[in-house]
Formats: structure tokens, sequence, C-alpha cells
């Protein structure tokens, strides 16, 4: 990383004042890293506390659903707002946020206490890996967009990879409250690394100036939005089967929950390490391309998955998903982007990342009711259709797309 910013530095003539576009990405992207560390611990942990505090069934699902439902109606307007207002004022409140819900989540004492919370959790977490992507994208060179935006993003997965494993480690050990006081001190540690470290202008990265944000009615009908928007929907909701119930397949095949965490920490990782290699494919290829292509492999993996028999079949197709995420997020970042930067950065990751929310929102519930009618392995087979569906809306709705994207209305 250290040798990538160097080049980058040497490629361009600073003005006095001006901070290299690399050396703010690697920053912003160990910040937001460790602060998603931080999240990552009580990720796992949550629907242990919301059974400790006597939760049913239901409540657990909606106590998980809240955090997303609260994403849904927050990532437009917090988007919006960031394009107008900057990028590091809502960064930085939103880290300061994690510090205080996470003294929040030791108050809690029933149910409706920890919905709450994980409602405000979820209103603040838009502050931060949506904007700072945005930022990401802000201050990419042209031709670097997928690079850029792909290592923010490695960093957020490697943060939910390591964090799990974490939450575990300190539960059994000091105790649950003391993983609600970790993600708490390590949003403290992130936050005086942003305020220190990342400026609020004078970014050098060779691009033109980001233009504002454009109206919402145009937003709602540019083609390329409403392609991601749907594709984000859609594939949310068949990999949410695989993220949720897992655990319950893994057991009706004798896989124990130690070997179910192993398989879903490979597919995590693998996204995370991929996005960066193959993100200089998507920066010279055609996005549609790779978009398609990786939805397609990870939709058969997920169908296929309910036939596997065994740990080292099951571990094979969490691969195979994986490496295709890996290679089709990138693509997408690249035409976020390219949009983005005519009709405004936040705007645009604000809306997809709703799609992603309501996806994580309706794969819990939808699954649940599969599951009970149709059996566990057609959540699976369902799910895997979905992935499917998503890269036929790329399709359908980038069919004719010009080489930008900048233009293409409904």
């Amino acid at each position: 990383m250290n040798q990538y910013i160097n080049r980058q530095c040497a490629e361009k003539t600073l003005r006095p004042g001006d901070i290299p576009a690399a050396r703010v990405l690697f920053i912003l992207s160990v910040a937001v890293g460790v602060a998603i560390i931080g999240l990552g611990i009580i990720w796992p942990l949550i629907p242990v506390y919301a059974l400790d505090l006597g939760a049913t069934g239901f409540q657990v699902g909606m106590i998980i659903a809240s955090f997303n439902i609260a994403r849904v109606f927050a990532n437009p307007v917090s988007g919006r707002l960031s394009d107008r207002w900057g990028r590091k004022p809502f960064i930085v409140t939103g880290l300061c946020c994690y510090a205080l819900v996470s003294v929040l989540y030791i108050l809690a004492t029933d149910v409706n206490d920890l919905i709450m919370v994980r409602f405000l959790h979820g209103l603040t977490s838009v502050l931060v890996v949506p904007v700072a992507m945005a930022l990401a994208a802000d201050i990419a060179p042209d031709t670097h967009l997928a690079r850029y935006m792909g290592t923010l993003n490695m960093a957020v997965m490697l943060g939910l990879g390591v964090g799990p494993m974490l939450g575990g480690i300190i539960r059994d050990t000091l105790g649950m409250n003391a993983a609600f006081y970790a993600m708490g001190l390590l949003a403290l540690l992130t936050v005086s690394g942003v305020i220190l470290l990342i400026p609020g202008k004078r970014i050098k990265s060779g691009t033109e100036k980001p233009k504002p944000a454009a109206p919402i009615k145009d937003l709602l009908r540019h083609r390329v939005v409403l392609g991601l928007f749907f594709l984000r929907l859609f594939v949310a909701s068949g990999q949410g089967s695989v993220y949720t119930f897992l655990p319950l397949l893994g057991n009706d095949i004798g896989i124990t929950s130690s070997a179910v965490g192993i398989i879903l920490g490979v597919n995590i990782f693998l996204i995370a390490v991929l996005q960066r290699l193959c993100a200089g494919i998507a920066d010279r290829s055609d996005p549609r391309i790779l978009i398609i292509l990786g939805t397609v492999v990870s939709g058969v993996a997920v169908f296929a998955m309910p036939y596997a028999k065994g740990f080292v079949m099951i571990l094979v197709l969490n691969i195979v998903m994986g490496a295709a995420n890996g290679i089709s997020m990138p693509a997408g970042f690249v035409l976020t982007g390219q949009v983005g930067r005519k009709m405004g950065m936040g705007s645009i990751m604000g809306l997809t990342d709703a799609g992603w929310s309501l996806g994580m929102i309706a794969s819990p519930i939808f699954s649940g009711l599969v599951m009970d009618s149709l059996g566990l392995p057609n959540i699976f087979h369902i799910g895997g259709v979905l992935i499917m569906i998503g890269s036929m809306v790329i399709f359908v709705f980038l069919r004719n797309l010009s080489e930008d994207g900048a233009a293409e209305v409904t």
C-alpha cells in the first residue's frame, strides 16, 4: 500500500496544501476498517444478548431487522446531505455516535429498549460507510474508480470478517458488556484519526470537481441508478439466505458451528481480497459483463448448496460464491462512481445502499416463510434464483448504455 501511495504522489504535481488522494484513501480505509471491526464484534452477539433480555424468536428477528429498517430510510437522506455539506462532518458524527450507541446497548433493560438501540445504530451507520465510499469516489482518478472504492470496501469486509472472531473471544473472556465497550473504544480511536488526518478540502485527485446532487425525480428516472438499486435489492435478498440459514443447513448435514464460521469467514475474506485484485480489470473493461458474470455464478453456487454433502463441498461452493462477488462488486463501483460524479456521489451511494438494506430486511423474513412452508433447501434454491434475477436486471436496464452512462434515463 505504501508503494502505491508513493507512486501516486510522484505522478502528480501538488500545490501547497494539497493532500494526495492515495494518502487520504489509505487513512480512510484504515479508519473505516477499524471502526467496522467494532461493529463486527457485536454482530453475532446481538441474538444472544436479545435472548438474555427475554426476547422471543420473533422479537429477535425484529431486533435484527430494525438496524436495516433504519438504513433504508436514512441512507438516501444522509447521502444527499453529504453532497451539500461535505463528507468529513458526517463521518466524524457517525463514529462519535457509534461510541454513544455502545453505551446504550449496555443500558438496555428489555426488548423494546434493544429494538430502539438497534434502530438508532442503523441510523448512525449510514453516516460512516456510504459517506466514506462517496468520499473515496470523489477523490479517485477517472481511471481508478474501482480501485479506490474496492480498496475501501475491502477494508469494510475485512473488518466484518475479523470483528465476529474477536467478539466471541471478548465475550467468553471478559463478558458481554466488554464487547460493547470495545466497539465504542474502536470508534473513538478512529474518529480521532479522521479529525486529525482526513482533510475537509484540498485533496489532489486529478478529477473534475464533483457536481451537486441532481433532483430526486431525476435520480429515480435514471436507468443506471434504478438498475443498481434493484441489483443490490435482489442480490441482498438471495445472499441473505446464506448468511442467515447456512448454520441450519450445516446442522442438517453434520457440520459443526465452528466449521460453518470458517466457511462464512472464507466467503467474506474472498470478497474483500478480490475486490482490490479485480479493480484494475473493472476499470479497463465493460462493467456490465463482470456484474452479470459474477451474479450468475454466485446465484448458481447458492442454488447448489442444498445438494452439497459435507464440509468440503459446502466450503467449495462458498469459495465460488465469494470469488464471484469479489469479481462483480468492483464493476458495480465503476457504474456507481461514473453516475455519482454527474448526479451527486452521496445521493447515488445512499440510494443503492438502501436497496441492499431493503434486501437484507426482506431476506430473513421471506426465507423464514419459505422454510416453514417449503422446507430449508428451498431457501437456497429461491435465494440463488433471486441473485440471478439481479443479473437480468442489469442486462435489461443497461443493455443500451452509453460509454459513461451519465445521461441515460428511463
